[in-house]
């Protein structure tokens, strides 16, 4: 099982507002939308308190990262503070669910 990983050179952030009159309610509030070299790589997708997260995936070649939202601030935190910053995909073994891994961020020496 390889793993995915891309230095994150870019990012950007979209935090979208409640829509109640139109009884659409996403279960996530806050986006952030991670390059590498000029490429989106992954998502970082934050649930509204009290909304479920979703496990993480791959698809194709992109990352899709899933937190509550108390996580927001910390991966903010970290990708303006620390350098370089990685995100990643590890695939793990089980039989039961196919396709199963996780996603994180990571820093390491330069």
């Amino acid at each position: 099982m390889t793993s995915t990983e891309y230095k994150i050179d870019n990012y950007s952030i979209e935090i979208y507002a409640n829509d109640l009159k139109g009884g659409r309610t996403r279960w996530g509030q806050k986006l952030i939308r991670l390059f590498s070299e000029g490429r989106e790589v992954a998502q970082a997708v934050f649930a509204r308190d009290g909304k479920e997260v979703p496990e993480p995936y791959l698809s194709g070649d992109k990352i899709f990262y899933f937190a509550p939202e108390n996580y927001y601030s910390n991966v903010l935190d970290l990708l303006r503070n620390e350098k370089p910053v990685y995100i990643a995909w590890m695939p793990v073994s089980d039989p039961k669910e196919p396709g199963d891994g996780d996603a994180y961020f990571y820093t390491k020496e330069k």
